[in-house]
């Protein structure tokens, strides 16, 4: 008899923290199997780069580390994103897919597309949840800050206590980082990925660079130094735009009250 799961799909959201899928999958009571599909045909593909890997590599490492501590590690597998559902589906009683919708290109949108169809003939349920800034489906653009910013104030959500893990699972390890499948090697140095340093860079902007940020920040002698360094975690996931969002507000809250208490000191 096959083992019932849920499976939470990551693409550009690879944390624990604030994440709607994998907390909503989690409350269910039934196993979570975490799933990253590493699409070679995406590769393929001139949108892509080795060093974007390099990023999503550490992020990854990172992932599994994290979902490891909560009770179940990360499931990767290599091939179409379809193949791999179909293959889940032959192996699990598959009751849903908890996943973000994709901020990304034409390719992936034309691929997300093709899942919800392949979920529809399956009769898999697919839970698909609103990511970053985009919100799908407008009637009118108008509506759009009014949205996003009801999405930004949001709570942030918890990461998940723990997950029920598989009774059965097979994964392979995340490829190296200069496996063929992802290009040429580059040459020079990429910024290192994963939540750990995603945390601390966010960290470094609010406490040291946020406040000269808008006075530096197209200035090319120091463009360099008073920088986010988070465009790449964003970009990827190691970092959700509302924690990124409520944590600059809260900041500037405090330089605010800061500079209002020297004022009252001279």
């Amino acid at each position: 008899m096959k083992e019932t799961i849920n499976v939470v799909w990551f693409k550009r959201d690879l944390r624990i923290n604030d994440h709607q899928p994998l907390l909503e999958a989690s409350n269910l009571g039934l196993p979570v199997l975490p799933l990253y599909v590493v699409e070679p045909d995406y590769w393929q593909q001139k949108f892509s780069s080795s060093r974007h890997w390099h990023f999503i590599h550490d992020c990854l490492i990172d992932l599994n580390v994290a979902l490891t501590q909560l009770g179940q590690p990360l499931v990767v597998q290599v091939g179409d994103a379809n193949d791999v559902i179909k293959r889940l589906h032959l192996e699990y009683n598959i009751q849903g897919i908890y996943a973000h919708e994709e901020t990304g290109n034409q390719w992936t949108y034309q691929r997300d597309i093709s899942i919800r169809k392949l979920c529809r003939t399956l009769g898999v349920a697919l839970h698909e949840y609103p990511h970053n800034g985009v919100v799908r489906k407008l009637s009118s653009r108008d509506d759009w800050s009014a949205i996003r910013n009801q999405r930004m104030a949001q709570k942030i959500a918890p990461k998940p206590s723990s997950l029920a893990p598989l009774l059965t699972c097979s994964s392979i390890p995340v490829p190296d980082k200069d496996h063929p499948m992802f290009g040429k090697p580059f040459v020079g140095t990429v910024q290192q990925g994963g939540r750990t340093l995603a945390v601390d860079d966010l960290k470094g902007f609010l406490s040291h660079r946020l406040s000269q940020y808008l006075y530096h920040i197209s200035a090319p002698g120091l463009s360099s130094t008073y920088c986010s360094r988070l465009s790449a975690h964003l970009a990827w996931g190691s970092l959700s735009v509302r924690e990124v969002v409520q944590s600059v507000k809260k900041r500037k809250q405090q330089l605010n009250v800061e500079e209002k208490s020297d004022l009252v000191a001279i």
